[in-house]
């Protein structure tokens, strides 16, 4: 660790999740991004915007490069995945929502409201996600 600087200032993983405004799988994946940068693993990760990182904006481009990633992907499309690898991102952990749909039976309402089963469905994987910041961290 650098002189002056906090463990929670050097080592955050970050994470990306898909940006499908149209899909209720994209909509579970952002509300999970939210629930594990906001409220399970604030001190431990950053979340990255997607339309900021493929125009090169910082600070999001700057931190696909300097923190280990966890992307998080709505569909089969893979988006936040491949715009992640397109920008050079070291990309350790991967959650892909409609597997772990399947895995919950949980399916959640419509984009714009994911109901009930949305948000449980998102409480689960940002509960899965969070152990994956953890193991990540440790490496």
């Amino acid at each position: 660790m650098r002189k002056g600087k906090s463990l929670s200032e050097e080592r955050k993983v970050a994470v990306v999740a898909c940006g499908g405004m149209d899909k209720a799988l994209g909509s579970v994946a952002r509300a999970c991004a939210f629930k594990v940068v906001e409220k399970l693993k604030p001190e431990s990760s950053v979340l990255v915007c997607i339309p900021p990182l493929v125009i090169g904006a910082k600070p999001h481009s700057e931190w696909v490069k300097k923190y280990s990633i966890i992307t998080i992907d709505g569909c089969s499309e893979r988006c936040a995945t491949k715009i992640v690898a397109k920008n050079g991102g070291k990309i350790r952990g991967r959650v892909f929502i409609p597997q772990s749909a399947q895995k919950y039976g949980l399916k959640p309402k419509t984009s714009t409201d994911i109901g009930l089963e949305g948000e449980e469905l998102a409480e689960k994987i940002a509960h899965e996600t969070a152990l994956l910041v953890d193991k990540i961290l440790r490496k």
